[in-house]
């Protein structure tokens, strides 16, 4: 069957103290907040709510930290979509959403030593008077996912624009918040729209396949999980 979608960490930190040099040689101290077990959202960022823009702010001064990504999805649980990755000195992000549903965001903080702080769920409610301009989703990306017998083809074609990285991975497992099915980068490309062969290294397993494409100015398109399937005769 043939799969056709329309459609950021400080350095360990043992003290709150410690800081971190800024561009402008001033130092900033990673927030003491990430030091805590659990951290309520409420006390980090709000999510407001106009029509089809959602604005997430926070007071925080993140700065010390690596970078921010946001993500959403529609359940507050489960998996996620990332919808930007965006400079540790950022205090909002605007994200416009494809329709009037309720959506649960999260903010995760970067730290240079390569772990991260998620920080969410946080509530935005529907918008019951249909007052936004939601463009269709289905119209911001077009992935082709394909099997034969030792293989899968691949094919993208996203909206022409100019992008930081797009990054197309894999798992043996659609499920890869869990350390055993970690995800593996196959390819890392600016190229908006192409194909490729991605030779499977068990041929008996089943595979999922994501695309990532994070534009220059930090939003971020993705897809997936999509299962590989063999197309039906």
């Amino acid at each position: 069957m043939t799969f056709v979608l329309l459609l950021a960490a400080c350095g360990k930190h043992e003290q709150p103290a410690k800081k971190a040099a800024s561009k402008s040689g001033t130092t900033a101290a990673i927030p003491a907040i990430l030091n805590q077990a659990t951290i309520n959202p409420v006390d980090v960022f709000t999510a407001s709510r106009n029509g089809e823009q959602v604005t997430i702010r926070w007071n925080i001064d993140f700065s010390a930290c690596k970078g921010i990504k946001i993500s959403r999805n529609t359940t507050g649980k489960g998996q996620k979509e990332t919808i930007a990755k965006i400079p540790a000195t950022s205090k909002e992000y605007v994200d416009s959403v494809p329709d009037t549903r309720s959506y649960w965001y999260w903010i995760d903080i970067s730290l240079s030593d390569g772990n991260h702080k998620s920080i969410g769920p946080m509530r935005v409610p529907p918008d019951v008077n249909n007052t936004g301009n939601y463009a269709e989703a289905s119209n911001d990306m077009r992935v082709i996912i394909q099997r034969t017998e030792n293989a899968v083809v691949i094919a993208w074609d996203l909206p022409a624009n100019k992008y930081k990285v797009i990054l197309i991975r894999r798992s043996s497992n659609p499920d890869y918040h869990v350390k055993r099915n970690p995800r593996k980068d196959i390819l890392r490309t600016r190229d908006w729209h192409g194909d490729l062969v991605d030779r499977l290294p068990d041929p008996d397993a089943d595979y999922w396949y994501w695309i990532e494409a994070t534009r220059e100015d930090g939003s971020v398109l993705s897809a997936g999980p999509i299962k590989a399937e063999f197309t039906r005769k």
